[in-house]
């Protein structure tokens, strides 16, 4: 066990000041473009300029999530490559540390993600998503794709939903028909609905009491298609993967394992969600080398490193994914097969460069 030494710390925060510059240019960039897209919406409802960069605002922390193995790639390599300048590495080396040793110490940084990143995923960037998206639909006027419950009527008919469960599964539902003289003909209800492509819900451990003068009738309905009278104007979309935390994520996979759906690219979303802090602290060891060549090639070929780092990695991971989710194969192989070959290749070059 190698023991944090001022070393370790004096390097770790020169990494964290590189992904700290790098984060603040990438997420100023991406969240530039989010707010121009999102400014396609604003007129419709309520929604205004304000609201919208608020939305932007709010999501922050899921587009931090989704770039930070740029930003531990990027700045990673920005932070070594300024100490390869300043000289700081040619004396390190000097005084005997080796490439491996160095490579070990960048990676208390990213021993720090691994252990935040869940943390954030579980309670602070999905809470932030849902209430920027519930902010966001309620202005528009979107009521169908919000999280609480709702009522609705049409005619003699009035629907209760008790709430929208990973915000497109309804739950706890009453529908109600009232009689020609407003009284009530029947109740039915169901535990859950599984909205259909077609806008039709598939009511799930449904049944229907009916109310007669003197009697009431009840029947049971196991799976009953039932379309709602808005399925045309506010579909229920499949949840974005940013607002849900790993414990949502497990559910809604369980949700469509139950009522016989494809899961299979939730469940790879999943398992990238707790590989994503090793993906970062591999990139971060990628870093090392990038850097290390920076100072003999040249700013723009340094540059050039790590763009193509980045790319070929990310490239790769969206090729294997779509191999394996095609061949039918566990997501968990498509999550795990990217930062393995990443793995193997940054522990190759290292042993070369040591």
């Amino acid at each position: 066990m190698i023991r944090i030494t001022r070393l370790d710390r004096y390097i770790a925060a020169e990494l964290f000041r590189g992904y700290a510059v790098v984060a603040g240019v990438l997420v100023a960039l991406f969240s530039l473009m989010a707010f121009i897209d999102e400014l396609g919406d604003v007129g419709d409802g309520v929604y205004n300029v304000a609201q919208a960069l608020g939305f932007v605002v709010m999501t922050t922390p899921s587009r931090v999530l989704r770039l930070l193995p740029f930003i531990t790639l990027f700045g990673g390599a920005l932070a070594i490559w300024q100490l390869a300048r300043r000289s700081e590495l040619v004396i390190l080396r000097a005084a005997g540390l080796s490439v491996r040793r160095f490579a070990l110490s960048t990676m208390v940084p990213g021993l720090v993600l691994v252990v935040l990143v869940p943390l954030l995923y579980e309670f602070v960037a999905p809470a932030l998503y849902q209430g920027a998206t519930m902010s966001r639909e309620t202005a528009i006027g979107g009521e169908g794709r919000v999280a609480q419950g709702f009522w609705s009527r049409q005619g003699d008919v009035v629907i209760e939903v008790g709430a929208l469960e990973h915000g497109r599964v309804p739950v706890n539902i009453r529908i109600y028909r009232l009689s020609p003289n407003a009284g009530l003909a029947s109740i039915m209800e169901a535990s859950s609905a599984d909205p259909q492509d077609d806008g039709t819900w598939r009511l799930q451990d449904a049944q229907e009491r009916f109310y007669f003068d003197d009697r009431v009738e009840q029947e049971w309905l196991p799976f009953d298609a039932w379309r709602p009278w808005w399925a045309d104007d506010t579909p229920l979309n499949p949840p974005p993967v940013d607002s849900l935390s790993f414990s949502d994520l497990r559910g809604y996979i369980d949700y469509l394992a139950d009522t016989g759906q494809p899961r299979q690219r939730w469940e790879l979303a999943y398992w990238r969600m707790w590989l994503l802090p090793v993906s970062a602290l591999l990139m971060g060891l990628l870093a090392v080398p990038i850097a290390l060549m920076g100072p003999r090639e040249g700013e723009f070929k340094f540059v050039a490193l790590a763009a193509a780092g980045g790319l070929f990695y990310y490239l790769g991971d969206q090729v294997v994914a779509n191999a394996v989710l095609v061949s039918g194969a566990p997501p968990l192989i498509a999550a795990l097969v990217p930062p393995l070959a990443l793995a193997g290749v940054v522990a190759y070059i290292l042993r070369k460069l040591d």
